[in-house]
């Protein structure tokens, strides 16, 4: 990748490089502004998080790259298939699309590696005219309470400030700004006791095409879950989440760990992977729930997983990346050309405030009341939980499909979440 140096101040400096950070460059590029992408990783990299939503489909198209999803020969997701620990506990929620009249029909998505496909997004933002300067940001310039630039260390160890009209914390879990007292504190959301284990695997049994390369949820109990998500004709994206005490135990490797932890969550996952064996590193993540509040301001803003982080059952993290991409863009560019009027970043922040509340409905009302959100997802509101996966998350009206409300009152009568 070419490194390039800015000869003066850019409009926006990105803080990393992932799919929140290219496609916001992308999205500034398309509306002639200057954009500087500053990311500490050499690309390809290893990542997790490869399954892609419905609407995802339509937001690459936007930024002009549906003939490379069309041609990488990723699998095609056709849906989601949860599986509970009985028989009965089972339901499939399908990709669909939203046309203009608000009318569902049936649509595909993909699974994706992620060093292949964060690793295209990139390349693409530089070849449109994106600077991009490989190093790590460790610290922020201000004017008063403005943020004005960033301070970054280069490959070999030099620093140097980098003046920006905005500076837009692209960093995940990172959290750049927040570690930098920008903003924050991270308050909790109550799934951060929970360690995840991940790996690829070959001879992991399937679902029966066509849905051979859709996502599959397992689950036992509350905070006792896996998934199954296809990467090519052979490799599986395997990982089991359990709570921590489960595997404090540092007498076994992660191999060990992730062999055992196999057996621990559901019975359909322990029949499908019995001739299942690991092709890769094992990783491991725990401590990953976390919600920061005022997360833009005067020459800031962050998107994705910089300011807020869930548990990730449901494969909504590309699609927050890239959604609210495309609102950090559009609020970047009226904030730029009237930087004294808050406005456009206060409506940012509401528009993905309210889709991440519902997102933190499904998944509270999935695991504090998993028989109520079968019955919403498999009978009385099926087509109202599709809506919700297939992209209805960032419209204004959210709140009123009529499930949504139903999982709201149900969390705040029980005291689970606030209305």
């Amino acid at each position: 990748m070419t490194t390039l140096s800015p000869d003066g101040p850019v409009d926006v400096a990105i803080v990393g490089g992932g799919p929140a950070g290219a496609s916001l460059a992308l999205r500034l590029l398309a509306l002639g502004r200057r954009p500087l992408i500053v990311e500490k990783e050499d690309f390809p990299r290893y990542h997790i998080g490869e399954s892609l939503t419905g609407e995802c489909a339509n937001l690459l198209d936007e930024l002009g790259l549906g003939d490379f999803m069309h041609g990488a020969g990723f699998p095609v997701k056709r849906g989601v298939m949860v599986s509970g620990a009985s028989a009965t506990a089972q339901f499939w929620v399908p990709v669909e699309g939203l046309a203009g009249d608000g009318t569902r029909f049936p649509a595909t998505t993909w699974q994706v590696r992620r060093d292949e496909f964060d690793a295209k997004l990139l390349d693409t933002a530089v070849e449109r005219g994106a600077l991009h300067i490989k190093g790590e940001c460790v610290d922020v310039l201000r004017e008063g309470n403005r943020v004005c630039g960033v301070t970054i260390r280069e490959a070999d160890g030099t620093t140097r400030n980098i003046e920006a009209r905005a500076v837009a914390d692209c960093s995940g879990q990172h959290g750049f700004l927040c570690r930098k007292g920008v903003i924050g504190p991270k308050d909790r959301t109550g799934y951060e006791n929970q360690v995840a284990l991940f790996a690829q695997v070959k001879g992991m049994r399937r679902d029966p095409e066509p849905n051979d390369g859709s996502t599959h949820i397992f689950y036992g109990r509350r905070h006792h879950w896996a998934w199954s998500i296809p990467l090519d004709d052979e490799v599986t994206s395997v990982g089991i989440v359990l709570p921590k005490g489960k595997l404090d135990r540092n007498d076994r490797s992660k191999a060990e760990q992730f062999a055992e932890s196999l057996s621990l969550v559901n019975p359909e996952l322990i029949a499908r992977t019995q001739h299942a064996e690991i092709v890769s590193d094992v990783h491991a993540i725990s401590n990953y729930s976390y919600h920061v509040r005022d997360f833009t301001g005067p020459g800031f803003i962050c998107v994705g997983d910089s300011h807020r982080f869930l548990d990730p059952i449901f494969s909504f993290g590309v699609l927050i990346a890239l959604q609210e991409a495309k609102l950090a863009a559009t609020a970047l560019n009226r904030w730029l050309d009237a930087p004294a009027k808050m406005a456009p970043l206060d409506d940012y922040a509401e528009a993905v405030s309210r889709a991440q509340a519902v997102v933190e409905y499904v998944i509270r009302t999935f695991w504090e009341f998993p028989l109520v959100f079968l019955r919403l997802a498999h009978f009385s509101h099926r087509g109202d939980i599709a809506e919700i996966f297939s992209g209805r998350l960032y419209s204004e009206n959210v709140r009123d499909i009529e499930a949504v409300g139903l999982m709201r009152d149900l969390l705040a009568k029980s005291g689970k979440m606030a209305a």
